[in-house]
């Protein structure tokens, strides 16, 4: 594998290099739950020092994403529902108090940017691109934040519902009814664009209230056999 010290052309932190491609493993499935994830085979992989990596693993650790077993190693953990249910909670309550806060602050620029990521959302379901679909997703999202004024929230969303998007990345062959989801997606944006906090709040509320229901049913059906890895 290619050197991670190779794309450090951005000056971010190795350590924080290393926590998104570890990440990304974690989240597509390809480091299962259950397996093993020492700093030796992290450092093969990535070809890095065991500084770094022991401060991913603690990173990951705290986050609830490793199980760490003295005498015993170190373990990509199971995916928790309860972690998932209150990564749901968290997000819908942090999320409905930002779109009031945007639909306050919106102007032609913003209504102009989330059209526009409307319009690549659309072309990602019509071409069946599912990744690209969700990543257009993250990004009307993280722009609603911005436009009120708080991208910082959207930071903090993001590290909470980790343990959503591990059950999300699960799901991504379901489509997650990707045409419901786009026309949620669509009344908000609508009601931004109207400066409707109430509308839009709601809109918001039950967008993420079906994902999480969608979500819930994916961890039931899905999350065992994910597990059985181990």
């Amino acid at each position: 594998m290619k050197s991670i010290r190779n794309q450090r052309a951005s000056r971010r932190p190795l350590s924080d290099l290393l926590y998104d491609q570890v990440l990304e493993r974690i989240l597509s499935g390809e480091l299962a739950p259950g397996a093993s994830i020492s700093e030796a085979e992290v450092g093969a992989m990535f070809e890095v020092s065991r500084t770094p990596i022991r401060e991913v693993l603690i990173k990951l650790g705290e986050q609830g994403l490793v199980d760490v077993f003295p005498q015993v190693g170190t373990f990509i953990a199971p995916i928790r529902i309860d972690e998932v249910t209150q990564a749901a909670f968290i997000r819908e309550n942090l999320e409905c108090a930002l779109i009031r806060e945007a639909a306050a602050n919106i102007d032609q620029a913003g209504i102009d940017a989330l059209a526009m990521i409307l319009r690549e959302q659309q072309e990602a379901k019509d071409a069946g691109d599912m990744v690209r679909f969700y990543q257009a997703d993250e990004a009307m999202h993280a722009r609603i934040a911005e436009i009120a004024g708080k991208p910082r929230v959207w930071r903090v969303i993001q590290q909470s519902k980790i343990h959503v998007d591990r059950v999300r990345r699960l799901a991504l062959k379901q489509k997650l009814k990707a045409s419901l989801v786009l026309e949620q997606h669509q009344r908000i944006c609508a009601a931004l664009a109207a400066r409707d906090a109430d509308t839009a709040a709601a809109c918001m509320r039950e967008h993420l209230h079906g994902v999480y229901e969608f979500v819930r049913k994916v961890a039931v059906n899905e999350m065992p056999a994910a597990n059985e890895k181990r």
